[in-house]
Formats: C-alpha cells, sequence, structure tokens
C-alpha cells in the first residue's frame, strides 16, 4: 500500500513537471515570435513580356535568396499563406545599355519588397542587382575549337578529333557579335588513351554569349601506330633564272610514325623537302633539307640525309 502511494506521488510530480515544462516552452515561443527576428527566403526568378525577336545571351539566376525582418509571428505567417513563392519582373522594368539589360539594387529591392506585404521588411537579396546580356536576334554560325588536351599512351598515335556539329549557331550582343571567330570547348584533359573515345563537351563562349546547341560530341580517333619510310625526291627554291641547282642525292629518306589505318596512304607525292637557294652561303659545302609539307596524321618526321652536297651552275 505504501509503495503504491508513493508510486502515485512521484506520477504526480512528474506529470506537474511536464505540464510547467510544456507551459514554459509555449511561453518562450510566444515570447521569441513577438520579438523581431530575421530569416532567408528564396524565390523563383521569372523575366515576363520578353519581345520576341529579344533573345537572353547570359544566364538568368534561377534562384534569389531575400532576407527578411519582421516579427516572428509575421514571417511564419507568410511561409505558410506563400505557397509558390515567385518575384517576376517585366522586361520593361530593365534598363537598356550595350547589349545588357540592368536592374539597379533600387529598383530590385522595390519589385521584391512589393511581393512581402506590408509586415516584412527586406534586409538584403542575393543577387544584390540583375546584369543580363542580350541580343536582338542576330546570329551566326562560327566553327568550334577543341579546347582541351589529349595524350595517348607509348604504342598508339592520335589521328585526330572529330567534333559534331563542327559548327555552332551563337547569338551576341551588338558589341561583341563581330569580335568572335570560334568557339571553345571545355578545357578537358585526357592522358594514356587507347582506344578511340567519345564523349560529351559543353562549350565556353566569351561572357554574355549564346550558344545552339551548348555542347558538342568530340570523338577522339585513336590508333596503333607503326614507323613508314619512305623516298621522296628533293625541290630546289628560289633559284634565280640564269642559275641551277643539283644536289647528290636527289632524293632523301623520310621517316615518320603514322597509324596503321592510314600506313598505305601515305606517298611521297603527300611531301615536299626542298633546297632554299636563298639558305646557301657561298662557302657551305653541303645545304640544309627543309621539310615545306607533311601530310595530316603523321608525327616524329625525320630526314635521312639532313644534309646534301650540291653543284650551283650557271645557265
Amino acid at each position: 500500500m505504501y509503495r503504491s502511494l508513493r508510486k502515485l506521488k512521484i506520477n504526480r510530480e512528474f506529470m506537474v513537471f511536464i505540464v510547467f515544462l510544456l507551459v514554459s516552452i509555449v511561453f518562450w515561443f510566444v515570447q521569441t515570435f513577438k520579438e523581431s527576428t530575421t530569416a532567408k527566403i528564396n524565390y523563383k526568378l521569372e523575366i515576363t513580356d520578353i519581345p520576341s525577336n529579344i533573345i537572353l545571351t547570359s544566364d538568368v539566376p534561377k534562384r534569389v535568396e531575400v532576407t527578411v525582418s519582421g516579427r516572428g509571428f509575421s514571417i511564419i505567417d507568410y511561409l505558410t499563406k506563400s505557397d509558390s513563392r515567385v518575384v517576376e519582373v517585366d522586361y520593361s522594368q530593365f534598363e537598356k545599355s550595350d547589349g545588357m539589360l540592368v536592374l539597379n539594387n533600387n529598383s530590385w529591392k522595390k519589385i521584391v519588397t512589393s511581393t512581402l506585404g506590408n509586415s516584412l521588411t527586406c534586409t538584403s537579396i542575393s543577387p544584390s542587382m540583375l546584369e543580363i546580356y542580350y541580343s536582338t536576334g542576330e546570329h551566326k554560325y562560327v566553327p568550334v575549337v577543341f579546347g582541351g588536351k589529349a595524350k595517348v599512351d607509348g604504342q598508339h598515335v592520335l589521328c585526330g578529333i572529330e567534333l559534331e556539329p563542327q559548327h555552332v549557331d551563337i547569338y551576341a550582343p551588338d558589341n561583341q557579335f563581330d569580335t568572335i571567330s570560334a568557339i571553345y570547348t571545355e578545357d578537358v584533359r585526357y592522358t594514356g588513351l587507347k582506344d578511340t573515345t567519345v564523349v560529351r563537351l559543353a562549350l565556353v563562349p566569351p561572357k554574355g554569349v549564346k550558344c545552339r546547341p551548348d555542347s558538342i560530341t568530340a570523338k577522339l580517333c585513336v590508333d596503333l601506330y607503326t614507323t613508314k619510310t619512305i623516298k621522296v625526291p628533293i625541290f630546289c627554291e628560289n633559284i634565280p633564272e640564269d642559275k641551277v641547282i643539283r644536289t647528290f642525292p636527289l632524293t632523301t629518306n623520310v621517316t615518320f610514325r603514322v597509324s596503321s589505318s592510314l600506313y598505305n596512304h601515305i606517298t611521297a607525292s603527300d611531301f615536299s623537302i626542298v633546297v632554299d637557294y636563298n639558305n646557301i652561303q657561298p662557302n657551305d659545302k653541303k645545304c640544309d633539307l627543309i621539310v615545306r609539307t607533311v601530310p595530316m596524321g603523321i608525327s616524329d618526321v625525320t630526314l635521312s640525309p639532313q644534309q646534301v652536297d650540291y653543284i650551283i651552275e650557271q645557265e
């Protein structure tokens, strides 16, 4: 009996403690929410009524972070009543200057404040102002350039890089339009390639320029390499009309690295090896051979011999 009474007393004391604790928490919340506080609210940004001939060429912020101040109850009331928080900016509200739409901090703050009502105050906005590049619809096609680096392992050769598409359509402000001659891909690095690799690469246009499409496919063509040697005739250039140069020998061996797929397609006619009359000094016993032209897809070109004997005859 005594134990039961004691247990009941303990339970009652515990319940009283819980009740007072809950009352204290409620009181604390009430006092806290009555006081002024700050909160950060995220909004979706939408630009409306854009004319049909206007194309935005820079990224528009998708989210706007607004810091507001007010009583805690006011902030909670606003958050619960506002399910879809969107800030709309009409195209006509921007200032237009040098291919840029500008909304300064004061105008931007007025627009955001109008969505809050009277109970909340906007203290800061991120971004603090809006700057968006635009084009009046003028566009042109420019070539795409691979902006990265690709290296193969020691037993392979990079035959080439194929880009698809090779050209893209660009839109830019009028003051930038004529300065753009090519668009580069993102700077990527590939090492130790042993096989042909296909990758999707983003394009990196200058600020305020928009590309369509905004990414391309790059095919890094890799093949096994081999060494090939062929005899190539030696020609002479810049010779006065009354003179003739004769070289000994008349040909040179050209050794180079080439992929196995191109091996049978490279011939002597693809090379141009010359002796330049203007480079010959009176006391020179031999003259240097100059490689003027080599075919695409080969590397490590060497000549044997690199110098030849010669005589100059008067006609």
